[in-house]
Parts: C-alpha cells; structure tokens; sequence
C-alpha cells in the first residue's frame, strides 16, 4: 500500500513491503529538457551527467559507489523530467540517500569536469545520430512541435553543447533545485521510520516549495504542420508516424494507449496482422503514446526496406480510417485493453519501474495515480472512444523517415 508523506517541502511516496531485500529511492525534479535556457539545449541533460558522472566529495562518483556496494543505478532526462534512481540492499540504502543528495544538491561543476562530460555527451549524441531508429524520432518530435522546446532534442545538438559553461550549468542546477516541482518515492524492504531519517540527514527535504509542474507557464505548442516523406531513402530505413496525444490528466488519453496496443508489435494487434502477417511489408514495429503536461505525442515506429515504405504507411493510414469509421472490432479491442491492463501490472511489480511512476507522477500531476486507478480507467474506455482517437491521428498525421533520401541537385 503507497503512503504519501510530506518531509518539509518535499512529498514523499512510500511502499514498503517488508519481504523485500532491496529498497529502491527515486528522485524526481520536474525540471527537463523543455525548460533549458535558451540557446543551450542539453543543459538539464547535462546536469544529469554531472550529478552521476563526476567526483563526489573528492572521492568515486555516485554511480560508481552505488555499483561497489553491487547495487545498480541510473538517471534519466525527459523533456519534462529529471530522474535519479538506485535500488540497493536495504542495509546500503541510507547510505545512498545521504550520496544521492550530496550529488544532487552539491555537484562539483568544474570546468574540467564539464569538459570532460562534454565530450562524453558529444559521443552520445553521435552514437543517437547514427542510429535512423533513434534520429527519426528526435526528427518527428522536432516536426510535430515545430518551433517549440518539445521539438528540441533532449540532449541538444554538438553546437548547443558546445555553448554550455560552467555559469549556465550553475543557473541551470538552480533553476532546478529553486524552481520546479520535486517528490521522492521508495519502494522495498526498509522500513519508514530509517527511510525518513536518512532523508533528513542527506537534506532531501530542503528543496524550496514549488507549484506542480502543470502549474508553471508553458510556450504553448504550434498548430501541427502535417506531412508525410515524398522521397525514400535507397537504404532499409525507419518511419515514424503519428501526432499530437491528450495532455497529462484529459481522460482520453486512456484511449490513445488502447490505440498503440492495437496498433502495436503483438502478434494479436490489428497492424501486426496487417503488415506482418497478411502484407509483409515490416519486421520490426511497435506503437505508443506519451501524454505531457500540456500535450502529448502518439506515434508508431517501423523499419521498413524503402521499396515498401508508401505501402507500409498506406497501409497504416488505411487501418486508422477502419478503425475511425468502424471502430476496432470487439475481439481486437479487448485483446488491446487486456494488453494495456497487463502493462501497467508488469510496472508496478517492478520495484524500479513502481518508485520511478511514483516520483514522477506526483511532479508532473501533483498526485499520485495507484495501479488499481489507472486498470479501472483503462476499463472505461470504449470502442467510439478509440475509433475518436484513430480519427484525430488519421486528420493530423505527420511521418517522416530517416535516413534521408539524397536531395535532387
């Protein structure tokens, strides 16, 4: 059972359960990508290589001295979201509470540390460009919110990172700490009593108040300029397509996720029956949706030899009119609502995955949504519901495709 506490300043979700052997901490700042200083793209991103990656207290970083005590650990940066999270033993995890907080609220930020992490970015980001699954995503974001910070790639681009110095990693961690919305959430085996101890001895409950992230002024997005490739590429490529989601909190959202299970990789949603099994045009491919405070993104991902590309997305355009016109068919629609429901219990038996929607829930929605909430909306939707969903896809669709076709001289 969750128990939400308030330390100071800082909510703080709790499930304990006492048969566990390990302890997962999560930590969430609604501060991301979106909210980067302007003309330094990447600099949350950044922080969050500082916070993990650089000496703590003149000694191995955090990450480093949670893998020591055999313990596994990570970070995250999102466009809306920064992340911190270790699963531990029970016995080491006040430990890596007071290390997660001399990171997080004292990183060392030198100029030889941000050099060297700059470099570090740099591959990442080529090692991302170089990959078209990866690049075709960070190009459909950058087309479906033109001209908005949630089209800009969350670890900027080699000329952004290249602006960042020390000052603006500074006013950034500030900005962070100060300004957005944070929560902290465990999941495992130690008990409350030594959980909110260590809290309070690593200063975790100091953060200043902050309004929840949806209450912050946001750019609000641009109409949708839709559009599908007129060129292929001559190599195997990657398409995305999609559009905009309903924000975090609209209640059709729920039918959105419904729709990327059917649109989804199963071997029992109506695309893989389409293109895989009665087309054979894609391999690999799979569906999703990502709600924000403000908005949100739905959109399918396929690789696709460039000679099937048009059928592919034909076809994929042609299943969405189906389904907008004749709803998805009783038999699929509970196969992708039980897919759905099964979802959200795989991830919250996972001790990670659970203290992780925890945290982040609570930043980003200012409560908390329980498993047994999210199943009983899930449960809700209806077929009308699903098919409104495939229309609005289907009337503001963009596609695009990586790598790019050569440009006719």
């Amino acid at each position: 059972m969750t128990e939400q506490l308030l330390m100071q300043n800082v909510p703080v979700l709790v499930d304990h359960t006492p048969g566990s052997r390990t302890t997962t901490v999560c930590v969430a700042l609604g501060s991301g990508a979106r909210h980067d200083p302007e003309g330094v793209a990447g600099a949350t991103h950044m922080l969050e290589h500082l916070v993990m990656s650089v000496p703590l207290d003149g000694g191995p970083s955090l990450s480093e001295r949670i893998e020591r005590l055999g313990g596994n650990s990570n970070a995250l940066t999102s466009p809306e979201l920064l992340v911190i999270h270790a699963q531990v033993l029970n016995e080491d995890a006040p430990e890596v509470i007071g290390w997660i907080g001399a990171a997080l609220l004292r990183p060392e930020m030198t100029a030889a540390h941000l050099d060297k992490e700059r470099q570090v970015v740099l591959q990442e980001l080529a090692a991302a460009a170089s990959d078209p699954s990866d690049a075709v995503q960070d190009a459909f974001l950058a087309r479906l919110f033109a001209g908005h910070p949630l089209g800009s790639p969350v670890g900027g681009d080699p000329e952004s990172i290249a602006r960042i110095t020390v000052d603006v990693m500074r006013d950034a961690h500030r900005q962070a700490l100060s300004g957005a919305p944070v929560a902290v959430s465990a999941v495992g085996g130690l008990p409350v009593g030594e959980l909110l101890a260590a809290l309070d001895k690593a200063a975790l409950g100091t953060f200043p108040a902050a309004p929840p992230l949806g209450a912050r002024p946001l750019k609000d997005p641009p109409p949708v300029s839709t559009g599908t490739p007129e060129r292929w590429p001559e190599e195997f490529c990657w398409l995305q397509a999609g559009s905009r989601a309903p924000r975090l909190g609209d209640p059709r959202r729920h039918a959105y996720t419904v729709l990327g299970h059917l649109m989804g990789a199963s071997p029992a949603s109506l695309l893989y029956a389409r293109i895989r099994n009665d087309e054979a045009l894609a391999y690999s491919f799979q569906s999703w949706s990502r709600s924000y405070s403000d908005t949100g993104a739905w959109r399918m991902l396929a690789g696709v030899d460039p000679a099937n590309g048009p059928r592919l997305l034909g076809s994929f355009r042609a299943l969405l009119a189906e389904i907008a016109a004749d709803g998805p068919g009783e038999e699929a629609f509970s196969a992708a609502v039980r897919q759905a429901v099964v979802e959200v219990v795989l991830r919250a038996e996972s001790q990670q995955e659970a203290a992780i929607a925890l945290a982040t829930d609570r930043v980003l929605a200012a409560e908390v949504t329980l498993p047994e909430q999210e199943i009983e909306a899930l449960g809700r939707v209806t077929e009308d519901e699903v098919a409104a969903a495939a229309a609005a896809v289907a009337r503001e669709l963009v596609a695009v495709v990586r790598p790019e076709a050569d440009r006719i001289p």
